[in-house]
């Protein structure tokens, strides 16, 4: 399973840890957003992590991405939620054009060519 020490790797990720953090991130909502909801106890979250890694790795300035940990930040995840209208789901990829949601990739869904897709809408 994926811990923090994996994370804190993917240098392009910012992490969301508190409803300041995602106030933060989408007042900031200007261009491309993915907000990445993981679950550190979830195989598939953890090949859902290693795609977008893989994707961040071939395409720096493509967005801004956040991780969180829902298992640790369980309000944040409500908050994105609620405030977004998307029902949670975990592994889940909620990208945002210009403030609003454009795409929401869950599962294993969650590719490369598929966050190259969302992105481009």
């Amino acid at each position: 399973m994926a811990t923090r020490e994996k994370v804190a790797k993917i240098m392009a990720m910012n992490e969301l840890r508190s409803l300041a953090d995602l106030d933060r991130a989408l007042a900031a909502g200007k261009g491309k957003i993915v907000l990445y909801k993981h679950s550190t106890q979830c195989g598939i979250c953890d090949g859902a992590l290693e795609e977008i890694e893989e994707y961040l790795k071939n395409h720096s300035g493509a967005g801004e991405f956040y991780y969180l940990d829902l298992l640790a930040h369980r309000d944040v995840s409500n908050a994105i939620a609620q405030r977004l209208g998307v029902k949670h789901e975990s592994p889940q990829a909620i990208f945002l054009d210009d403030g609003k949601v454009s795409s929401v990739l869950n599962h294993r869904a969650i590719r490369v060519a598929a966050i190259e897709t969302a992105l481009k809408g």
